[in-house]
């Protein structure tokens, strides 16, 4: 069997299994495998391949079949540029998410007229999970000291994994949304927040329902129950001309707007889509 034979045997046997995107999967598993990348690939398609590889290769595509997570049989997922370790405990980064990074990024660089500068940025990732969020504005910002807190113990195991490993110095506490941080306030608190409307779950992706923490899914019957806490107990936790920064879900912005405007202690709320023209971040800052 050649290379190039045995991905695409990989790649048919992914399809048959309904996974999304057999093709990349097939290639991914196969760059995973041998560290090669897509010029070896190209360079090696017509060379045979031995049949310890072909065992150890069917072997993953076997994994991909049961709709295990790609990143959860590598291990890892490219988020910001940055590598970061995941497993069942945390929830995958998505590129979505990318976006909440950039917005706050913009903030906290002094790059968003609409948000007063500061000399310095104490920042909360709240219900941190996997830590992307908190640890790339850690490596892309300058003037930064980031917190980071999640309910979960093991979840927060991962991202003090993936701090050490990115090379930045974070703080962690492990606790019920304000409850790990007690009286602390800061310049910003952000938050991908779990937002998956509770009737909804069972018809997600089973790589989704079925292999990723259920906790970091369910926002409740309407999707909202997290965003309700974060924003009334907000202005508590945030310093004069702070700012929240949420990512919600695509049909959102109006209800997590409103509930924004309800507490009467918050600026003009600002909606950011994603790359796709759907609704994904939410800003705003502080009257005081």
């Amino acid at each position: 069997m050649l290379v190039r034979e045995m991905i695409k045997a990989g790649e048919i046997r992914l399809i048959e299994a309904h996974c999304m995107d057999p093709w990349l999967d097939a290639e991914l598993l196969y760059y995973y495998l041998t560290g090669k990348d897509r010029v070896d690939l190209f360079l090696a398609a017509n060379q045979p391949v031995d049949k310890e590889l072909q065992r150890r290769y069917f072997d993953l595509i076997s994994q991909r079949e049961k709709r295990i997570p790609l990143q959860h049989i590598t291990g890892s997922q490219e988020f910001m540029g940055l590598t970061f370790q995941v497993n069942p405990d945390v929830l995958i980064p998505r590129q979505d998410t990318e976006i909440l990074v950039e917005e706050a990024a913009k903030i906290i660089r002094g790059d968003n007229p609409r948000i007063r500068q500061k000399r310095g940025w104490k920042v909360l990732d709240l219900c941190c999970g996997s830590g992307a969020i908190g640890i790339s504005l850690a490596r892309v910002c300058e003037n930064i000291k980031v917190t980071a807190s999640d309910y979960s113990e093991a979840a927060l195991e991962t991202a003090k994994l993936n701090a050490e490993k990115n090379r930045v110095k974070i703080k962690f506490f492990q606790g019920d949304l304000y409850q790990a941080v007690r009286k602390k306030r800061f310049d910003m608190i952000v938050s991908n927040p779990p937002y998956i409307r509770t009737h909804m779950i069972p018809i997600l992706q089973d790589e989704v329902k079925s292999f990723e923490p259920l906790m970091a899914l369910d926002g409740g019957e309407d999707g909202l129950d997290f965003y309700r806490k974060i924003i009334a107990d907000a202005p508590a936790y945030l310093r004069k001309n702070g700012v929240l920064v949420l990512e919600i879900g695509h049909d959102q912005a109006q209800d997590v707007t409103a509930l924004i405007k309800e507490t009467k202690k918050f600026t003009k709320v600002n909606v950011v889509k994603d790359l796709a023209g759907h609704d994904r971040v939410i800003y705003t800052a502080t009257l005081y």
